[in-house]
């Protein structure tokens, strides 16, 4: 009988792993790792792992804002055309004359601009969110190609510092990434108005009757997205010392897929950034392992691809699941 018992309970807390997100996450990057450990002795090094951090740094530091906006209903596909464009222009500009910091402001300040372009389209034009982000991405993208239409190389030393610098032996974008991670928690955590995303999300009319601007919400999280987009393109133009026409390209869709499988719902009002920090970490691993594999990098599309289909599919199943238990 004790025997029966025991089996029970470690049934139940496995069960309870699988029903977690974050953990089951956990689990299924354990066992990846595990997986490539064995199949690769490079997966483990140093050298790898450097070069695992710093290639996620730019997609996890615009997935938190992504991540914050998708809980509210809000999904963003422009991510990755505002960091072309906005790393583009600063490194034009720098190109011109200005220094580093001038060349970094102005981009951070064309980021939030391109974001609230976002919240315009969305809150006065009516369009919703997928549409307006898919049009923007394609008109954002078109532009860079004008302005940019290559690389430009060159950039102010300042500049370069500020993708460049290991304070400590780190380099400074996994810090970077680690202080977006830490504040975008705090805030959806402990301020109310983050917070109410996922209010938002679950019911746009009801948060709207409880006194909840959604506009308000939509231009401030557009905007910040844009900033942080923004940010994230300077931050790998200095690291790479150029900037180019194909920066960010597909970022945006490997974002997406990565805070689907890591919980945030496609409906909003779900999700956490725990959760969506771990799936942009699996999809790293991912892209990590064709490479270490030696892989044809094609398979990065299939797989990803595969992945957003089943993590829709999933999240459609879970709230299927939920109705029919109310």
């Amino acid at each position: 009988m004790e025997k029966v018992d025991k089996r029970n309970s470690i049934g139940a807390v496995f069960g309870k792993i699988l029903r977690t997100r974050e953990l089951s996450l956990a689990l299924l990057i354990a066992l990846m790792v595990i997986a490539l450990m064995s199949q690769t002795s490079n997966f483990a090094t140093t050298g790898n792992i450097r070069v695992l951090m710093q290639g996620m740094s730019v997609d996890m530091m615009i997935a938190i804002p992504m991540a914050i906006s998708l809980i509210a209903g809000n999904i963003d596909f422009s991510v990755g055309s505002v960091l072309c464009l906005t790393g583009a222009v600063s490194a034009l500009a720098m190109n011109a004359g200005a220094s580093g910091i001038v060349g970094i402001l102005i981009g951070l300040a064309l980021g939030g601009f391109l974001g609230f372009l976002n919240a315009v389209i969305i809150n006065k034009l009516k369009v919703t969110p997928l549409v307006a982000t898919l049009g923007t991405w394609m008109a954002y993208s078109g532009a860079a190609l004008v302005v940019i239409g290559g690389t430009v190389a060159n950039l102010p030393k300042d500049f370069v510092a500020f993708g460049r610098v290991e304070p400590m032996g780190i380099p400074i974008t996994i810090i970077y990434m680690f202080i977006i991670i830490i504040v975008g928690i705090l805030l959806i955590k402990y301020t109310s108005f983050f917070h109410n995303a996922y209010y938002i999300g679950s019911n746009k009319v009801s948060a709207r009757l409880a006194g909840i601007d959604n506009d308000k919400f939509i231009y401030i999280s557009y905007t910040i997205t844009g900033v942080v987009a923004a940010f994230a393109g300077l931050v790998l133009a200095a690291r790479l010392g150029s900037a180019s026409q194909n920066a960010g390209e597909g970022l945006e869709f490997r974002n997406v897929v990565g805070l689907l499988v890591g919980g945030v719902s496609m409906d909003g009002g779900e999700g956490s950034l725990i959760g969506a920090v771990m799936g942009v970490i699996m999809m790293q691993i991912v892209n990590n392992a064709i490479v270490l594999l030696y892989l044809n990098p094609s398979y990065t599309k299939v797989i990803t691809g595969a992945i957003l289909v089943l993590a829709v599919a999933l999240d459609q199943f879970n709230k299927q699941k939920k109705l029919r238990a109310k």
